[in-house]
């Protein structure tokens, strides 16, 4: 069975083995347009009714020879009333979904994860909730404020806005690298230079105190004088109390 996206009905299952002349307002789009696939799929309650929904996730690829999703999409069919739901969701690549709760109410929520294929690595983040069939977008937590310059001596001065936190790196151990790109010398810091702070590469739901109830893991890469010279991971640890997310962690980890 393949998914196609009509203009007039939403998503409808289609038979590719039938002649396109039966689906008039799919031939075009069959034709055109690189069909919207199945990429996963689960029976789980999500709408709170204790019976289990199928929730499936969609992607349409920008072309056959790529495997970037141009477009994802959530497909939640009620277990109960069949009534079906469709969230549209921007692309990404080895996109994966998810289900656990995040706001204690004992109904799972909807997680999916896309790799954005910059150079950082960098990963986007959804959440659904989708209680009585009404689906709503959950915030999820913003990346750290993180700030930071090279000092003399091959120390980096980094800072955390979110909770007032200053760390002090000394990143000696790259001094024949540093000296011979001809940015140290003897010690001396010869330009000034800020470091260059990532978004989230991974964003995961864990349950430390074993409660059921999941809160999210994030880390972000620190990259130096460039993308690929990275210095440390900033990590955090957050937990939803009334409907926002609350910083409980911070570390920073210093990557050579």
């Amino acid at each position: 069975m393949m998914y196609i996206q009509n203009p007039y009905f939403g998503f409808q299952a289609v038979n590719p083995g039938h002649h396109p002349d039966y689906f008039p307002h799919y031939s075009y789009y069959v034709r055109q347009v690189n069909p919207v696939v199945l990429l996963a799929r689960q029976s789980v309650d999500v709408t709170g009714d204790r019976v289990p929904d199928q929730v499936s996730l969609l992607g349409q690829r920008y072309s056959p020879e790529t495997v970037y999703y141009r477009q994802l999409y959530i497909e939640v069919v009620d277990g109960a009333t069949q009534r079906r739901s469709t969230i549209p969701l921007p692309g990404g690549y080895n996109p994966k979904m998810q289900f656990f709760d995040f706001n204690g109410d004992q109904v799972a929520d909807i997680y999916v994860s896309a790799e954005t294929g910059g150079s950082g690595g960098i990963s986007d983040f959804h959440l659904y909730s989708v209680i009585n069939n009404i689906p709503r977008k959950l915030p999820v937590p913003q990346p750290l404020t993180i700030t930071g310059q090279f000092q003399d001596h091959y120390r980096v001065s980094l800072s955390i806005r979110e909770p007032n936190r200053t760390y002090t790196l000394d990143l000696s151990e790259k001094k024949s690298i540093y000296d011979q790109a001809g940015y140290y010398r003897n010690g001396k810091l010869l330009t000034p230079s800020n470091i260059l702070p990532n978004a989230y590469s991974v964003l995961r739901p864990v349950d430390p105190d074993r409660d059921g109830v999941y809160e999210l893991y994030g880390v972000q890469r620190i990259a130096g004088f460039y993308n690929a010279d990275t210095i440390a991971d900033v990590t955090s640890l957050w937990k939803w109390e009334r409907d926002r997310w609350r910083l409980v962690d911070v570390n920073v980890r210093k990557r050579i």
